[in-house]
């Protein structure tokens, strides 16, 4: 009688199910003596897999981005205005100079067209003056600065006293070298200063440095007449100055003061205000105080 199909495939499945078990006694047996390694079966079972990843080194560590190079820092050579012949020579090296155009004791470095100017006797007597200025910031590759002792002013006080800082006597404050303060809050100072930016930027050149656009912070300040607002009063006047040269194109940058971190800071400059403006500039003993902003050191004026 010839076996049921059910019977011959039992058969077969119990011989399998045998089988597997033998070749898997015989693996662990063989694990256990150490002939095979788990490990290196399960290994070789990912090569087969996956043989490109398999073949990379553990130890091979991800790409690292290439660092980009650090911009140098600007740096800026003190010209002269009688020596503007020489400004290509002097700027060998340099990225720039940088001009006087108007003095702490307030006399300008060109030609004004500001009446108040001229009233004071501020701006410069030389015809020529401002023809020259306009030739040499038309010089191809030279990048040049015109620096503006902004609230510093000895002329304009000396002209209108109700203008100035003043002491708690009533007289006006000087500092400890002798120079005299504008009053940042007063319409007429305020008018003055951003008129003569207007003008050295109409000249043609690529930035207008304010050094001494803060309320000083050298001298007999303890003597200074009550000055309420510092901070607010300095940020008035450099916002309706930047806006007055937005259709210019040329740079306003200004001179950081090492204080202007502290809580009101007796200059009235605060982080907010450095962070408005295009570059920071820094005398040597207040570069490392400014650090944040990446400050250019002033050029030593000869």
């Amino acid at each position: 009688m010839k076996e049921p199909l059910s019977a011959r495939l039992g058969r077969v499945l119990l011989a399998l199910v045998c089988a597997a078990g033998a070749a898997a006694g015989g693996f662990l047996l063989l694990c256990g003596v150490g002939v095979v390694s788990p490990g290196e079966v399960s290994q070789q079972v990912a090569a087969w897999l996956a043989p490109a990843e398999a073949a990379a080194p553990a130890s091979a560590a991800p790409a690292q981005p290439v660092p980009a190079e650090e911009e140098e820092p600007f740096q800026g050579v003190f010209l002269p205005l009688e020596d503007l012949d020489r400004a290509t020579e002097l700027a060998a090296g340099k990225d720039g100079v940088v001009l006087p155009m108007k003095d702490p004791d307030g006399s300008l470095g060109y030609v004004s067209a500001v009446a108040l100017a001229a009233d004071v006797g501020a701006s410069s007597g030389d015809p020529d003056r401002n023809e020259a200025l306009r030739s040499l910031n038309d010089t191809p590759g030279l990048y040049t600065v015109a620096q503006v002792s902004c609230l510093r002013d000895g002329a304009l006080v000396a002209a209108e006293p109700d203008l100035g800082l003043h002491r708690v006597s009533g007289a006006p404050w000087r500092d400890e070298a002798g120079h005299t303060w504008l009053d940042p809050t007063q319409e007429t100072v305020q008018t003055y200063l951003i008129g003569l930016c207007r003008e050295l930027a109409d000249l043609g050149f690529d930035e207008i440095l304010l050094t001494h656009c803060a309320y000083p912070t050298q001298g007999e300040t303890d003597t200074l007449r009550d000055t309420a607002e510092r901070e607010a009063a300095l940020a008035t006047f450099c916002r309706r100055l930047q806006g007055a040269l937005a259709d210019f194109d040329v740079t306003l940058s200004l001179q950081g003061q090492g204080d202007w971190g502290e809580a009101d800071a007796p200059s009235g400059q605060t982080t907010g205000l450095l962070a408005t403006f295009g570059r920071v500039w820094a005398a040597e003993a207040d570069q490392a105080a400014l650090a944040a902003f990446d400050p250019v050191l002033l050029p030593e004026q000869p």
